[in-house]
């Protein structure tokens, strides 16, 4: 009997453990002037506005929803806005964008428009404080040199603002250097993740130990596979959710209950604000 007795010590020890890994934040820190927006992803984006262009976060900010947007590295130092790792997708172009100058990436088109992709600085200039963002850092082999420079034109902006990352890296730069800025992990479910790695470094990402090292405000969780153990018992936690990406009123209206920040697109939300 004494030596189960020590094993379901041991094994409870170990379940502890693991909930000291994923814990959030100690403290639940105000973010009430963030919550009460829906954020447009990539900006209000459509066939004419293309995903991260200065006309889809026009859009957006004139309708008054919260912007989440993406924050590349260039070879010469220039922050950038995109999406993906490579120009594929959006420019029909085989490079990766941390592999290109800015003069590079400039001389390139999103999509089938004349828009070129925006630096940090013009995105920041034409959203002008409007409305609050939800800056995501992109993950880069210099990823201390990309968090200190996005800091530092935070810093002079007039406007609310909170960052994410799928890089762990990313949000502890911020939870050490800048700990007054709210700051998520953004992450998904161990379910049907077909679209990911899946070993090592997702399954590490997934299990949500990471936590350890970043502490973040909120969890900002892939919806569609947020039903995993491991997100479920984030909830034991009174930490921030952030759903993304939602792509119908219907899965906003689901989520609202669950989620204080939905990050959404495809369609315009009936309501404006949460």
């Amino acid at each position: 009997m004494s030596i189960w007795i020590g094993l379901l010590l041991i094994l409870f020890g170990l379940c502890l453990f693991y909930l000291y890994l994923i814990a959030p934040r100690f403290g639940r820190r105000d973010m009430s002037a963030l919550t009460g927006h829906w954020y447009a992803h990539r900006g209000l984006w459509n066939e004419e506005r293309p995903e991260n262009s200065l006309p889809a976060f026009r859009a957006a900010a004139e309708r008054g929803y919260g912007i989440e947007m993406d924050v590349h590295l260039t070879r010469d130092d220039r922050l950038v806005v995109f999406h993906d790792n490579e120009l594929t997708r959006m420019c029909g172009d085989s490079r990766k964008v941390a592999d290109c100058t800015l003069a590079e990436l400039r001389a390139l088109r999103l999509g089938n428009t004349d828009c070129v992709i925006p630096t940090f600085d013009e995105f920041l200039e034409a959203v002008h404080g409007r409305v609050p963002l939800l800056v995501e850092i992109k993950s880069n082999p210099r990823i201390e040199q990309l968090c200190s420079m996005v800091s530092q034109r935070l810093e002079a902006y007039d406007g609310l603002y909170m960052v994410e990352s799928f890089d762990p890296r990313a949000v502890r730069w911020f939870r050490k250097h800048r700990p007054e800025v709210r700051r998520g992990q953004l992450t998904f479910g161990l379910v049907k993740p077909s679209k990911r790695p899946k070993a090592p470094l997702f399954r590490l990402l997934a299990s949500q130990i990471m936590n350890v090292l970043t502490r973040p405000d909120f969890i900002a969780a892939e919806a569609v596979t947020d039903h995993s153990l491991p997100l479920r018992l984030l909830r034991l936690f009174p930490a921030h959710w952030a759903a993304w990406t939602v792509r119908s009123q219907e899965q906003m209206d689901g989520l609202k209950a669950r989620y204080e920040i939905q990050i959404f697109e495809g369609f315009i939300p009936r309501e404006d604000r949460p």
